[in-house]
């Protein structure tokens, strides 16, 4: 197709791809070949949109995806709930002591909607300039946190027919980060959509697999969790501010060897985890391998 600009003779816009009126996408970015090349091997490997997983609403009445509470945050340093932001959402858990917000239970930053129970997918929605890596976070709460709530830059995702801890792994690899980095939209602040999410797409694996992730993730979590249970000590003893992003309590946190030791050891097995999952999905390798304790 072809455009004459009536204000400038001269001047023709071309459009040759296809894509761009069946995608509509203006956003050059969108067809990377990297991008592409992802979408490519999914399709090969006949994936399937994360959304069929997600229910509207579960038999429980809650909704399979839903964020926290928008608008003004109302904090309560003795609140009975605490407080997740993007911040908290760690590469290998929720780290509460690096923001240790709280609400008032019942409060209007508390609806019951967004209430995190475990077995819950939590996924960052919102990135601003110059903070782009914050998108598309993942974790899978593993356990029970007692009453724990979500800002609206986070995403709670309930999945039926799947296994949790296989989706959150999926998003953390490089097949899900690029769904997540093509389809982001903004420009002072990037966000991901219900819409979005429910788009991703990935292969179905064979359930003795899917259960070995599951046990891979889970000892990962527990190990994090050790280094969590340092942290929070440390940030109790020294009654500090933990910082505005969690600087000074992250840097007392380095510091202490068993910290130090405990997230070592979530890091390096999340990094195996991954690298298994990625490669079994490249075609490189015919399992997943267990960790090599």
């Amino acid at each position: 197709m072809r455009t004459q600009l009536p204000d400038a003779p001269r001047l023709e816009v071309k459009l040759v791809q296809r894509d761009i009126w069946e995608n509509n996408r203006w956003d050059a970015g969108y067809y990377d070949h990297a991008f592409r090349e992802n979408e490519k091997r999914l399709t090969e490997l006949r994936a399937v949109p994360l959304g069929q997983f997600i229910p509207d609403v579960l038999p429980d009445g809650s909704k399979g995806i839903t964020y926290g509470q928008v608008g003004e945050r109302h904090l309560s340093p003795r609140g009975a709930v605490r407080y997740l932001q993007v911040i908290n959402i760690r590469d290998t858990g929720i780290d509460f002591a690096v923001k240790p917000d709280r609400v008032a239970e019942g409060s209007h930053n508390d609806p019951p909607r967004s209430r995190v129970l475990k077995g819950d997918i939590l996924l960052t929605n919102t990135a601003f300039r110059g903070t782009e890596t914050l998108i598309g976070r993942c974790v899978v709460v593993h356990r029970d946190h007692g009453k724990v709530n979500i800002s609206q830059d986070i995403d709670r995702i309930r999945v039926v027919g799947m296994n949790p801890y296989y989706v959150g792994a999926f998003l953390k690899s490089k097949f899900g980060q690029s769904q997540v980095q093509r389809l982001v939209h903004g420009v002072d602040s990037q966000k991901i959509n219900f819409g979005h999410i429910r788009s991703f797409r990935l292969p179905m694996l064979r359930d003795e697999l899917q259960k070995e992730v599951e046990q891979q993730y889970m000892a990962m979590a527990k190990a994090h969790d050790r280094a969590m249970a340092s942290k929070e000590r440390i940030l109790d003893e020294e009654n500090i501010d933990p910082g505005r992003y969690g600087e000074a309590i992250n840097e007392l946190a380095k510091q202490n060897a068993g910290y130090r030791s405990a997230m070592t050891a979530a890091q390096d097995r999340l990094q195996h985890l991954i690298s298994e999952l990625e490669g079994f999905l490249e075609g490189v390798l015919n399992t997943i391998r267990p960790f090599p304790d």
